[in-house]
């Protein structure tokens, strides 16, 4: 019975094919070790994002575009880490400025210094793809899921 309830209400199932750091680097370079061999971002955090997003982009949903799917993932995700990291030594103050959210700059002034932030583009359409839509990655995912999501349907 819930192979006939997954069918019809188009929820994919399945395991994925392997998918390592490596793969993940071949695609975005510039997340992996630089000349020192440090990373950009940790190993550790890169793993994690690695693993969230096999729990999230199914191969049996994204097909031939689900290794595409797993790196815009795991790039979106260590892209907001890189963007909240903090100097330890700036404090509760450069730990939060690290930490808020980003908008669009809509205007900037240089007298008296005045800055104007739009954080509607990141607040419209919670409920489906918003988080996403704060990086380049983000929006590239949300905009190729958004159509392979779509799925047909035959009601009798």
């Amino acid at each position: 019975m819930l192979g006939i309830v997954a069918t019809a209400s188009n929820i994919k199932t399945g395991t994925n094919p392997p998918y390592v750091s490596d793969d993940f680097y071949a695609i975005y370079p510039q997340f992996g070790p630089a000349t020192d061999e440090t990373y950009v971002v940790p190993q550790i955090i890169t793993q994690m994002y690695l693993d969230l997003a096999n729990n999230c982009i199914k191969e049996a949903r994204w097909h031939g575009y689900w290794k595409v799917g797993m790196s815009l993932f795991i790039a979106h995700f260590c892209t907001l880490y890189v963007q909240g990291v903090a100097d330890p030594d700036s404090g509760a103050a450069g730990i939060l400025k690290a930490g808020q959210a980003r908008g669009l700059e809509t205007s900037v002034s240089v007298g008296d210094v005045s800055v104007s932030t739009d954080f509607s583009i990141i607040a419209s359409g919670i409920e489906g793809w918003a988080g996403f839509k704060t990086t380049a990655y983000g929006l590239q995912l949300a905009g190729i899921g958004r159509l392979l999501g779509k799925g047909g349907m035959y009601v009798y």
